[in-house]
């Protein structure tokens, strides 16, 4: 997929909608799963059956619909997995947030190997570089991947709306500075694949998403 010779395959989590994507390189069959949700057997059944090779996990951020399959990943394939350490605390609360919003499962909660800390990093992981940029809002440490032409915007930034509530709550106004900063700093033509919903370039979403417009002009 593109000069990167990569593919990206989406699984799409069920026990609580979202999206889990294997980026893997051509050169090797080595992928990066990026979001690992609450479905890890799909998750694993989709790495066996495209005969990848898993060298790390990356959270965008902490919420359980996005690590939630990560401990289940590394019983079966033991590689590190790599969070901002803002989400911590979040992290260590995924069980509690499941019960909350009254979904019948409860994970075990990994301890992650390699922590960001910076407003950007860069890591290489096997044939990919990726650029890390810590842009919060939706939650304290939340982030977005860049590899070449794609960005995995995690709950930060979506094809359609601005997405539903968080738990524990947004903050708003941090969230409103960090859409306002991917608009002014990053190119029209990146993939935005988001962790939820369908993916759309940069430019397109600033131009037809009315409604995050809307919210990011107020």
């Amino acid at each position: 997929m593109g000069s990167i010779d990569a593919n990206i395959k989406v699984v799409k989590n069920v026990i609580f909608p979202s999206n889990t994507y294997l980026l893997s390189s051509n050169i090797d069959n080595t992928c990066v799963i990026i979001d690992p949700g609450l479905d890890h057997q799909s998750i694993l059944t989709a790495i066996k059956e495209s005969e990848l090779k898993p060298i790390a996990i990356l959270s965008t951020h902490g919420h359980f619909d996005h690590i939630g399959g990560v401990t289940n990943i590394q019983n079966e394939y033991d590689i590190p997995f790599y969070l901002h350490e803002l989400d911590l605390k979040l992290l260590q609360s995924a069980n509690f947030f499941l019960f909350v919003a009254k979904i019948n499962h409860k994970i075990s909660i990994p301890k992650p190997d390699l922590l960001f800390k910076q407003k950007k990093d860069k890591i290489i992981i096997g044939n990919f570089n990726f650029d890390i940029y810590h842009l919060p809002g939706h939650s304290n440490g939340s982030c977005a991947f860049q590899v070449h032409k794609y960005l995995f915007t995690g709950d930060i930034l979506y094809k359609n709306g601005i997405g539903q509530e968080s738990m524990p709550r947004e903050d708003k106004v941090i969230l409103k500075e960090s859409i306002r900063e991917i608009f002014r700093n990053f190119s029209d033509d990146l993939l935005v694949l988001p962790g939820h919903g369908s993916s759309e370039y940069l430019g397109k979403i600033k131009e037809k998403n009315l409604e995050l417009k809307h919210f990011i002009s107020n």
